[in-house]
């Protein structure tokens, strides 16, 4: 009876340690996709559109758990033509408050909302975020050229990687949403 026992113990320890092991490992695989979260190809003009005849980029974006539009940390962004007349739809489908705001890429990523690089290119909100399924609707004109990058302003999302690239590049002749350079 005793041994019986003793075997049971073991069992339960064996059993327990398996258990820390495996929540070990899913906590360490889960925090290395966070962080190299890879850009999911969008399907053709999921994210972005381009009218010519208004010279209107209509950009959607989805603010997801710590990610826009399946990427974060820079990995992806918008490329637009300049001068460009700009509609971002917004939406977050995160249970955690988001929002969205542009700011100027040569700073260093803030930890909360800071002032917008271009007048109105930001969401209602800001600071505390939106709820999950609200939207809004930023509309701006962006200027010849630039690096932005369009962030979370809520603190601490932006500094912990919810942010994509908005490059304003006078040579495009369309709006495009994918991979880029950091």
């Amino acid at each position: 009876m005793e041994q019986m026992t003793l075997m049971n113990r073991r069992g339960t320890i064996l059993g327990a340690a398996a258990v820390v092991v495996a929540l070990v490992v899913a906590l360490a695989v889960g925090l290395a996709a966070m962080k190299t979260r890879a850009v999911r190809a969008p399907a053709a003009d999921e994210y972005a559109k381009w009218d010519a005849k208004t010279n209107t980029a209509t950009l959607e974006l989805v603010a997801g758990p710590f990610i826009f539009n399946d990427a974060s940390q820079g990995p992806a962004g918008f490329t637009i033509p300049g001068n460009a007349n700009v509609v971002i739809n917004f939406v977050n489908k995160d249970g955690t408050p988001h929002s969205a705001e542009v700011i100027s890429g040569e700073e260093p990523i803030p930890n909360q909302a800071v002032d917008p690089a271009i007048p109105r290119a930001y969401t209602k909100k800001l600071q505390e975020g939106m709820a999950q399924e609200d939207t809004d609707v930023m509309t701006f004109t962006v200027p010849d050229s630039g690096r932005y990058r369009i962030i979370c302003g809520v603190p601490g999302h932006a500094i912990s990687g919810m942010w994509l690239w908005l490059v304003v590049d006078p040579a495009a002749k369309t709006t495009t949403f994918g991979a880029m350079g950091n």
